[in-house]
């Protein structure tokens, strides 16, 4: 079977079938382009590092040391439970955090917040962010969706179905 009866099996052999054929992959193409930074401004807006970049801006950081730490897992990739101790109004708090491998617990841990001094965080330690997915899942397949529906949009014909 030579290239050109291949082309004609899949996009048969009518022109304006191949034109429309062009404008689904450009659909999915500038669909990327579109999808890309949006998933990047997305993501960006959900993590961690945008809420530590506005506590920094507000100057709400805390500097806290560890006082205690101890291992789970095997040994050459533990994990670490780690216990910190900061001030705060002038009582002595302490803050838990933990460290999924290969990280380990520094001797001094950032602790930030927002608004609320009692709803402290640390950028450094393991944060499990499956809130993200819930979003960016189906941002990831838009340009997919927009490609499916210019297909059935521009009604091409599609051999065998």
């Amino acid at each position: 079977m030579e290239l050109r009866e291949a082309f004609y099996r899949t996009f048969t052999d009518d022109p304006v079938n191949w034109i429309k054929w062009i404008a689904v992959l450009a659909i999915l193409v500038l669909g990327y382009v579109i999808a890309i930074p949006i998933y990047g401004k997305v993501s960006y807006r959900l993590s961690w590092e945008r809420k530590r970049d506005i506590a920094k801006g507000r100057n709400h950081i805390i500097q806290a040391r560890l006082i205690r730490k101890h291992p789970t897992g095997s040994p050459g990739s533990y994990s670490w439970h780690s216990t910190y101790q900061y001030t705060m109004d002038g009582t002595e708090e302490t803050y838990k955090a933990f460290f999924k491998h290969p990280a380990s617990p520094p001797r001094i841990l950032y602790l930030y917040y927002i608004d609320n001094p009692r709803k402290l965080f640390s950028y450094e330690e393991y944060h499990y962010e499956n809130h993200k997915a819930v979003i960016l899942f189906p941002l990831m397949f838009l340009p997919w969706i927009l490609a499916i529906a210019a297909i059935f949009l521009l009604g091409i014909e599609i051999p065998g179905l």
